[in-house]
This record gives structure tokens, C-alpha cells and sequence, in this order.
């Protein structure tokens, strides 16, 4: 079915519809008229055909929203099945070994999920706090100096992923376990079921299956951004829920990182451009 709206009138003063004229045009009906008559016919033909366009292209859409809201809802209940099940494995594998998982306590301090991916757990499994914690090492100050410091003070900080950094697989496994360890420490419930809807949303966002990476990235910047803010605002008067998106922030966050890519690839022409005119400077000498 192709769009009326696309449609023309055609011109019913040509030779082509000379034939239709004839049949119309009588001792009342001359050629003018008749032409006009043809012109109105077609007219109400195409409001006709525009209106049943317009109805079938409505009921297309709804249609494709039905589809996409119950994909949606699909993709959550799937998540949240996965979710059920991660956490069953983590409480008898927390049973099992309970050093391993890093404590999230209800005071509103903001832990990174990169200690929840497989990286950040084997890092908490491979630190024996027992003995690292009273452990000394030997360092070297500013001034020359040498002094006796806490071995776990001169860990590597800087191994650790930002959320923001974190890949989706990375992502979703982190925050399954994190849920797990919220339950474990007795967070509120209404805090762990915001948190619940809060991921799933981003999970079944579309920007998610974009085949555009700075979409995805975006909602990855926004999850870290938002998440901090509110471990800042609790038990202020700038306390708010996570669990709604907000589209306005989030495409800001977008707007953020689209402001990142351009000042990297002007820092890199910048780059390119002093290596040009050293080279330059080098023939002239």
C-alpha cells in the first residue's frame, strides 16, 4: 500500500481523460464542469484513501509499541530471574567464603561496582586483610626520607574501573551481586527494590541495543553520575529515587560525553599539528 500523501491529482484537462469527460458532459454538463466534477471526485476518493492510511499507520504503531513494551517487560523479568538466581549461588558461595565479598554498609558511603566484577572480586579474594592490614613496608617520602607504612596503604588505586567505565557485561554481573550483598547487610527494602528498578530500566532502555557505543556509553555515565548523587543526598533535603529515569539528565550525560570525544580528538590534531611543525622546523634548520 503505498502513502496517499504522496499522491498528486492528476490533470483532467489532458488527453488521458478525455474519454471520462465525454461521458460526463451532456446538454447541462459542458467540458469545464465536467473536468471540475472529475477533480472533486478524486479529491473525496483521496481524503478517503488518506483517512484509511492514516488509521492503518496508527494501529501499525501501536502495534510496534505493544511489541516493545512487552519485550521489555520480557527482558525485566528475565533479568530479574537472573537476578534471583546469581543471588541464590552468591549466598551459599558468601557461606562458603565470606572474605571474598566487600562490605556495603547502610550509611550511605558509595562503593564502586568494579568490586563486584570478577577483576574486582578476585583483587578482594587476593588481599588477606588478616595479615595485610598489620603488614608494614618500607617507603620512600618526598623529602628523602624512608618511613614504615601500612602495607594496604600502598595498594594500586588506580586498577580500579569507574562505573562509568565498565563494560555491559561487566555492568549487569556487578550489580546482581551488589543486590545480593545490599540484602546481606540488611539494607532498607525500599532502597534495594529502588536500586532493582533503577538497573532494569537501563538494562531495557533503548539506548541499551543502539549500535551506536556512545549511547550505550552514555547510559553507563549516567548510572555512575546519578548513583553517586544520591549516596550524597541521603538523609538530606536533596534526597531523591533512582528508580525513574530522567531522560533530561541522561541526555545531558550524553551531551557530556559527546563533549569528551571532541576535546580528545582537538587535544590529538593539537598533538598532530606540534609534531608537523617541529618536523618542520627540523628541515628548515
Amino acid at each position: 500500500m503505498e502513502d496517499p500523501n504522496l499522491a498528486i491529482r492528476p490533470d483532467f484537462t489532458s488527453e488521458e481523460f478525455l474519454d471520462a469527460c465525454l461521458q460526463l458532459t451532456n446538454d447541462i454538463v459542458d467540458d469545464e464542469q465536467a473536468t471540475r466534477l472529475l477533480r472533486s471526485l478524486w479529491d473525496v476518493q483521496h481524503a478517503k484513501d488518506v483517512q484509511r492510511w492514516d488509521a492503518w499507520k496508527d494501529e501499525e504503531a501501536q502495534e510496534a509499541r505493544d511489541l516493545a513494551k512487552q519485550a521489555a517487560e520480557e527482558l525485566a523479568q528475565q533479568q530479574c530471574r537472573l537476578w534471583d538466581e546469581e543471588e541464590a549461588m552468591l549466598v551459599e558461595e558468601r557461606k562458603k567464603n565470606k572474605a571474598k565479598y566487600a562490605p556495603i554498609p547502610d550509611k550511605g558511603e558509595y562503593c564502586e561496582l568494579y568490586f563486584f566484577t570478577n577483576a574486582g572480586l578476585a583483587e578482594v579474594e587476593s588481599f588477606n586483610t588478616s595479615i595485610d592490614d598489620e603488614a608494614l613496608t618500607l617507603l620512600k617520602t618526598d623529602n628523602g626520607h624512608h618511613v614504615w607504612v601500612p602495607a594496604s596503604n600502598t595498594r594500586d588505586k588506580s586498577a580500579i574501573i569507574k562505573d562509568e567505565d565498565l563494560s555491559w557485561e561487566q555492568f549487569s554481573k556487578a550489580s546482581i551481586r551488589i543486590l545480593g550483598a545490599m540484602k546481606e547487610h540488611d539494607w532498607q527494602q525500599d532502597r534495594i527494590d529502588m536500586h532493582v528498578k533503577f538497573w532494569t530500566a537501563l538494562e531495557v532502555h533503548p539506548w541499551r541495543r543502539s549500535t551506536h557505543n556512545h549511547f550505550k556509553s552514555a547510559l553507563c555515565l549516567y548510572q555512575s553520575q546519578q548513583r553517586q548523587k544520591w549516596h550524597h543526598a541521603i538523609g538530606t533535603a536533596q534526597g531523591f529515587s533512582l528508580a525513574k529515569l530522567n531522560e533530561s539528565v541522561l541526555k545531558d550525560a550524553c551531551k557530556e560525553l559527546a563533549e569528551r570525544e571532541r576535546t580528545v580528538r582537538l587535544d590529538s590534531l593539537r598533538q598532530v599539528s606540534f609534531c608537523l611543525s617541529d618536523v618542520h622546523d627540523v628541515i628548515n634548520l
